[in-house]
This record gives structure tokens, C-alpha cells and sequence, in this order.
């Protein structure tokens, strides 16, 4: 059946379901109308400049007259440059090489672009939907609808990339599920007998690779010994082609740029009222402290916890363990940012189809995902807006930063995925309304 049949045949039973549905779809199929209006009525939307979609290319222009890769501002550091990885400069280089600028920065956006929605037809696909041509039409509108989609694409950035990355390691990873008994547990007879899990493996180490502040999302390499083993073969190859093309210095500048990014991450957040598209601080309301700041001591312990989930979580929560570490990583990592809500697609929809196949609550996984939606505009309209016209909402301002729509919508879908981890390890009952369990629920078991 359908996506979209599945989906209609619930509006008498759960209504919710389809009304929250149907707002999200409306507010991102009009969402590029409103972006095309906000900028041309307002100066504070950004146009498609492709900022970082620069600095990329000026490494590869470094890198082919044999400059430098990394390049220090006056004051020592290295913001508003290129921060990747040497080795991911091949990336890049085909759109800078070949094409003019602004050709090479659309064509980056129109190849991820279509990779991503490549991966996340896969993704529908291996979770057992059918899709219509008009639905994968739909779903293209509605991903390129999607605001951190747009933010993305004004800025060149990579999180369509790492979207799709995540998006065919979702499918790789469900689709081996399926191919195997949900008891089966790991055995090195079979270690090299399943290539999808390696190729799930594989590709959640190519997006550590590009951005190492990504690195939650592997959690579900844990749970599962050849998904991880596809995670290590990927890194001899690519230290050989980093070494190769950019030698040892390029790496050893690399490691003050990370010293330098985590100096970054654990410096205190900026006002709200300052807003940015780009404006994401999770964790900024947690109060300081002298040592170890309370927000790092959190990122520790979470982190920890997701880990411990999925090394104990059975066989049959593959896809609730991958969805945990992936919805985790932007509230997890020191700097983030509105475009990192891209990697929550894949996400969201192996969420949503868990909680379709137990008739769970898979209201609130569009609830997350609408709350991501709005998170830029929304805080602004809190932050900005409202106190402006009303002058009495300031005295809310000391919680800002609680009021940020991303971070709940973040930590719904964080929460979701962990509380199904936690059922399928039997460490607790139902935390939350479960109904009778599909055939194919089963046989995934999450």
C-alpha cells in the first residue's frame, strides 16, 4: 500500500494523525513562496549567496596552486574558512575545477539534492512502502520546502549530502534487518555475508568523515558487529587518498583547526535577540559551571547513555537504535546549527514507520519534524517579534533560549526513538500507548 493510502485510511480512527500531517505538507509545499516573499519584503532573510559553499572552493583553489589548504584569520583562528577534513576537497573539486562559481555552487545543490531524495525514496522503499510516481514528486516539493533544506541552499553547505548519506544507510540498514530472523545475533561465520550491513556501515563513516561533529549518528555501529566493521574498512582507503594528495602537514594544521573548533563549541551563546537563520544553541540554557561546563557534562552523559542503548538494545531494534544516534547528534555536538536538521529526515521517516506498524504515536514524529521546520523563523518571531509588539513578554527573556521550536522538536524525536530502544531491551514497560504490532512491526521488532 501507499504511503499516502496508509496515511488517509487513519482519518477516521486518528484524526490528530492527519491533521498534523496535513499541516505539515501545507507548510512545506508553501514555504518557498513565503522565502521568496520574507526576501523581498525584509532585509533579515538571507538571499542564496552561497557563503560556504565559498570557502570550499577557495581550498580548492589553494589546493591547486599548492597554497596552504587551511587559511588563519587575524586573530588566530580559522572562522569563515574551509574546516573539513584535507581529504574532503576531492568532494568539492569537480564543481570549483569545472564550473564558474555560482554554476559550481548550483550544481553541488542540485547533485546532493537529488541524492538526498534518492536515499529517501530508498529509505520509504526498504521500509516496505510503495511510492507513486506523484508521491516521489510530492516528496521532492516537500523536502525542498523543508526551511533547514533552503538554509542549506543558500549557503552551499553539505547537509543534503550528509542527508543522503544517512538517508541509504537507513535503507541498507533495514533492509539487511529483513533479510535476517530478528533473534539472529552476530556470528563471524557470516561477518562478510551480509554487504548491505557493511554498506550501512560504510557510508555513516563517510559522514564522520566530512564532519566529525556528526559523530552520534554512529551509534548504531554499536549494535551491530558488521555495520561496524563496514565503518573501520572505509577509513585505511581514505587516510591513503588524504596522505596521497595532501601530505602530512595539511593534517597536522587540521588538528589545531579542531582544537580550535572545540574552543569554539564550548564558548557561550550568543543572545537569541542576535538572531541568525543558523541560530541553534540546545543546550545553552543549562547553567555554567567553574569546571566542567553542565552543558558538556549533559553532552557526556547523553552520549554515554545512547552508546550503553545500543550495545544492549536486541537485534530487532536496529532501526530505532540507527534513528536515536541520528536524531541525537544535533543536540548532542558542541556547534551546531539550524542545516544540521537535514541528517533528521531519515530520522523521522524510519520513526514514523515504527510508529505506524505499532499504532504508537506517530503524531508526535511530525510534531518534531513541523517544530524543526519553524525553529528559525519561530524563535525569531518569539525573541524579536512578540516582545517588540508586546512589551511585556521580555520579562521572559532569561528563557530565551528554552523557547527555541527546534529544540523540542529536536528532543521529541530524540526521546521517541529512545523510549523504543528502551521497550525492546524489556528495561521497562510501556512508556508510551502501544497497539497490536503489524506483521511487518514484527518482524523488524521496533
Amino acid at each position: 500500500m501507499s504511503l499516502l493510502r496508509r496515511l488517509w485510511a487513519r482519518r477516521r480512527e486518528r484524526p490528530a494523525l492527519v491533521a498534523v500531517a496535513a499541516l505539515l505538507a501545507v507548510s512545506l509545499a508553501a514555504y518557498p513562496v513565503v522565502d521568496w516573499w520574507l526576501r523581498a519584503t525584509f532585509e533579515f532573510a538571507s538571499d542564496f549567496r552561497f557563503g560556504d559553499f565559498g570557502a570550499y572552493a577557495g581550498a580548492v583553489d589553494r589546493w591547486q596552486e599548492g597554497e596552504p589548504l587551511y587559511r588563519r584569520t587575524d586573530d588566530g583562528g580559522f572562522w569563515g574558512t574551509y574546516l573539513y577534513p584535507p581529504v574532503v576537497v576531492l568532494l568539492f573539486w569537480p564543481f570549483e575545477a569545472l564550473l564558474a562559481f555560482r554554476d559550481g555552487a548550483m550544481a553541488w545543490l542540485l547533485a546532493t539534492g537529488v541524492f538526498l531524495w534518492t536515499g529517501l525514496q530508498a529509505l520509504v522503499a526498504a521500509l516496505g512502502y510503495d511510492l507513486r510516481w506523484y508521491e516521489r514528486l510530492g516528496l521532492a516539493l516537500l523536502v525542498a520546502g523543508f526551511h533547514p533544506v533552503v538554509l542549506t541552499a543558500k549557503l552551499g553547505q553539505t547537509a543534503l549530502f550528509m542527508g543522503g548519506l544517512l538517508a541509504f544507510a537507513g535503507a541498507a540498514l533495514v533492509r539487511d534487518g529483513r533479510s535476517r530472523r530478528p533473534t539472529d545475533g552476530p556470528t563471524d561465520a557470516d561477518l562478510w555475508d551480509r554487504p548491505l550491513a557493511l554498506l550501512a556501515g560504510a557510508a555513516t563513516a563517510v559522514v564522520g568523515v566530512v564532519k566529525f561533529a556528526c559523530a552520534p549518528v554512529g551509534a548504531h555501529l554499536l549494535h551491530d558487529r558488521r555495520r561496524l566493521v563496514g565503518a573501520v574498512l572505509v577509513v585505511p582507503p581514505v587516510v591513503w587518498l588524504s596522505i596521497r594528495f595532501f601530505g602530512v602537514d595539511a593534517h597536522q594544521t587540521y588538528l589545531d583547526v579542531l582544537r580550535w573548533g572545540v574552543s569554539q563549541g564550548s564558548d557561550g551563546a550568543r543572545s537569541p535577540t542576535l538572531w541568525l537563520a543558523p541560530y541553534y544553541k540546545p543546550l545553552a540554557w543549562l547553567p555554567a559551571n567553574a569546571t566542567l561546563g553542565t552543558a558538556q557534562a549533559f553532552r557526556v552523559a547523553a552520549s554515554a547513555a545512547i552508546a550503553g542503548l545500543a550495545v544492549l538494545a536486541p537485534p530487532r531494534a536496529r532501526r530505532t537504535a540507527f534513528a536515536l544516534g541520528v536524531a541525537a547528534f544535533p543536540l548532542l555536538t558542541p556547534q551546531t546549527y539550524t542545516y544540521y536538521f537535514v541528517a533528521l529526515l531519515p530520522a523521522a521517516v524510519v520513526l514514523l514507520a515504527v510508529e505506524i506498524e505499532r499504532d504508537g504515536s506517530p503524531e508526535l514524529v511530525l510534531l518534531g519534524v513541523l517544530l524543526l521546520h519553524v525553529h528559525a523563523y519561530g524563535l525569531r518571531f518569539l525573541v524579536v517579534t512578540v516582545p517588540n509588539a508586546v512589551p511585556a513578554f521580555e520579562a521572559l527573556r532569561p528563557v530565551y533560549l528554552l523557547l527555541q521550536p527546534g529544540l523540542w522538536g529536536n528532543a521529541v524525536l530524540v526521546g521517541l526513538a529512545a523510549v523504543r530502544v528502551v521497550q525492546a531491551t524489556d528495561l521497562s514497560t510501556d512508556l508510551l500507548p502501544v497497539g497490536n504490532t503489524s506483521a511487518a512491526g514484527a518482524a523488524d521488532g521496533d
